[in-house]
C-alpha cells in the first residue's frame, strides 16, 4: 500500500494563475536588451533680431515679424502711413525741434460769418471792448494786432494728461489787408515743441489774445503744455474772453451762450454737420490708433469755424455803442431823450434787448453817459420791459428822479412787478416826498416781508401827519437874524 507522500509526488506541478481572472498566464518571454537612445537633435538657431544686442528688448513690431517668420507667413498689420503724405490740408515745416504740420488760409476781403463781415474787427473800438469785458487794460490794445486762439484737445477736463492736438489761430495781415487762418496739427504725440515754438512767436507779436472760454480752458491748458515740454511760459498780452461778454450782452434773451448758439442767434449762421466736443476726442483717438485721417476733416473744419466766428464777434462787440450824434446835440436834444445814437450793431445782429444789456454793462463799467444814451436808444428800438428797467435804473443812479419815475411807472403798466413797486415807494418817499402816492403803491404789494411793510406804512403815515401839522412858510420868509433857518426844520 502506497503512502500519502508517494501519491503527492505523482501529482503534476501547480501553474501560476491571474489573481483577478483566475486564469493561467502564458509564460513570460525573456526581456530583450534595451537599445541605446539616440542623442536629441539640437534646436535650430533663431535668427537674430534687428538691433540685436545684449540686453536689447524687442519692440512690438520685431516680435510680430519673428512670430510671422516662425509660422511661415507675412505680417498682417500694415505699416503706419507716412505723416507727411496724408489727406489733410497741412504741409510740413522742418524745424530744429522737429516737424511741424501747418495749414494757412487767407480769408477773402469780403468774407462774412453770417451777417457780420470779418473786416469789422479791424476797426473795433478798444475802449468799448474794455468796457464790455470790464477790463480797462484792453482799451490800450490795437485790434489789428489781436491774436484769435482756439484749441481742440484730447479731453475736456484739462490736467497734465490733456494735449492740444490742434491749435487754431487767426490774425490780421496788414500788408495784404486780409485775415490769416493758421492751424497747427499734432500728428504724433511728443512732437509739441515745434507747435509751441510758433505759438510763442505769435503771442509775442500780439497786442491782445481773443478766445471763447479761453481764460478757463485754453490758456491754462497751453501753459501746462509749455511746462510739460520744459519750455519757458510766454508773456501773455491782455486777454479778451468773448464768452464773458456774450453772457453779459445776450443772457437776457438766450438760454445758452455756447459759441454755436451765438453763431445761430446773433451772427446768423447755422452749422450743418458739425462735430461735438466728445466726437472730437474720439476722432483723434481713432486717428492715433489707425492712422485714418477721414474723421479729422470735420475737426479741422470745426476749429476753423470757431476761430473765424471770434473774429466776427469782436467786430460786432467793438462797435462804438453809445456814441451820440453831434448833429443831434446841436439841435438841443437831450442825451437819452431824443438824440440819435450811432450803433451799427442794431442791424448787424444785436436786438434792442441786447443793446439794453450793453447799456447796463457800460454803466457798471463807469461809462454813465454812454450807458444813458444807449439805454434810451434801446427803449425807442422796442426793447420792452428789460430796456425800460435798465433805463430807469441808470436814470435813478444819475439822480434823474423824474425820468426814473416815468420809466418805472411805464413798466407797471405792462407787467405786475413787486420789485418795481418797492423802488417806486422808496423814490416817492425819500426823493419826491409824495407820501400819499407811496402809500397807494405800497397797498398794491411790494417785495418786502409783512413786518417790513407794516413798519414802512407806519412811517409814511407819521410823515403825513407831521407834514400836515408843520406851519407853512411864506415864500418871502428867509433866515432868522441869528442866521439860522426859520421854522422847525
Amino acid at each position: 500500500m502506497r503512502s500519502l507522500r508517494d501519491k503527492l509526488a505523482d501529482l503534476p506541478a501547480p501553474q501560476r494563475r491571474d489573481p483577478v481572472r483566475s486564469t493561467a498566464l502564458p509564460p513570460v518571454a525573456p526581456v530583450a536588451p534595451v537599445a541605446p537612445v539616440a542623442p536629441v537633435a539640437r534646436a535650430l538657431p533663431i535668427a537674430p533680431l534687428a538691433h540685436g544686442t545684449p540686453g536689447h528688448k524687442p519692440s512690438l513690431e520685431e516680435l510680430r515679424a519673428r512670430i510671422a517668420a516662425l509660422v511661415g507667413r507675412k505680417p498682417t498689420m500694415p505699416p503706419r502711413p507716412d505723416p507727411s503724405a496724408g489727406e489733410l490740408p497741412f504741409f510740413v515745416e522742418h524745424t530744429p525741434t522737429g516737424p511741424r504740420y501747418v495749414r494757412r488760409v487767407r480769408a477773402a476781403p469780403a468774407a462774412r460769418v453770417g451777417r457780420v463781415p470779418l473786416v469789422a474787427a479791424r476797426t473795433a473800438d478798444p475802449i468799448t471792448l474794455g468796457l464790455l469785458a470790464l477790463d480797462p487794460t484792453l482799451g490800450a490794445c490795437d485790434p489789428r494786432k489781436a491774436l484769435y486762439l482756439d484749441t481742440e484737445t484730447t479731453g475736456l477736463a484739462g490736467g497734465t494728461g490733456t494735449v492740444a492736438f490742434l491749435i487754431g489761430l487767426a490774425f490780421y495781415d496788414e500788408a495784404q489787408g486780409t485775415f490769416v487762418l493758421e492751424q497747427m496739427l499734432l500728428r504724433r504725440l511728443g512732437e509739441e515743441a515745434p507747435i509751441l515754438d510758433l505759438l510763442l512767436r505769435r503771442l509775442a507779436e500780439a497786442s491782445m489774445i481773443v478766445t471763447y472760454n479761453g481764460k478757463a480752458f485754453d490758456m491754462p491748458l497751453l501753459r501746462t503744455r509749455f511746462v510739460m515740454n520744459r519750455m519757458p511760459r510766454p508773456e501773455e498780452p491782455p486777454h479778451l474772453d468773448l464768452l464773458h461778454v456774450a453772457r453779459r450782452v445776450h443772457k437776457h434773451r438766450l438760454t445758452t451762450c455756447s459759441l454755436g448758439s451765438i453763431e445761430n442767434e446773433v451772427l446768423g449762421r447755422e452749422r450743418v454737420g458739425d462735430v461735438s466736443g466728445m466726437d472730437i476726442v474720439e476722432a483723434y483717438a481713432h486717428f492715433l490708433r489707425t492712422g485714418s485721417e477721414t474723421a479729422l476733416h470735420g475737426v479741422v473744419t470745426h476749429n476753423e469755424h470757431d476761430v473765424l466766428s471770434m473774429v466776427a464777434l469782436l467786430g460786432l462787440y467793438g462797435e462804438p455803442f453809445g456814441a451820440v450824434d453831434p448833429a443831434a446835440l446841436e439841435e438841443g436834444a437831450a442825451v437819452g431823450e431824443g438824440a440819435s445814437v450811432a450803433c451799427a450793431g442794431v442791424g448787424a445782429g444785436l436786438g434792442a434787448s441786447d443793446l439794453a444789456s450793453v447799456a447796463k454793462t457800460l454803466h457798471r463799467a463807469g461809462a454813465s453817459d454812454r450807458a444813458h444814451a444807449l439805454a434810451g436808444e434801446a427803449v425807442r428800438a422796442g426793447g420792452g420791459v428789460h430796456a425800460r428797467r435798465v433805463s430807469a435804473d441808470i436814470c435813478r443812479a444819475r439822480g434823474d428822479t423824474a425820468a426814473a419815475l416815468r420809466e418805472y411807472e411805464a413798466i407797471l403798466i405792462e407787467v405786475d412787478d413787486p420789485d418795481v413797486r418797492l423802488v417806486l415807494v422808496k423814490l416817492y418817499e425819500h426823493r419826491e416826498r409824495a407820501f400819499e402816492r407811496a402809500l397807494e403803491i405800497l397797498a398794491a404789494g411790494t417785495a418786502e416781508s409783512e413786518d417790513a411793510v407794516a413798519v414802512r406804512r407806519a412811517r409814511l403815515e407819521r410823515k403825513i401827519v407831521s407834514r400836515d401839522r408843520a406851519p407853512r412858510r411864506s415864500p418871502a420868509a428867509g433866515r432868522s437874524p441869528a442866521g439860522r433857518k426859520a421854522g422847525p426844520f
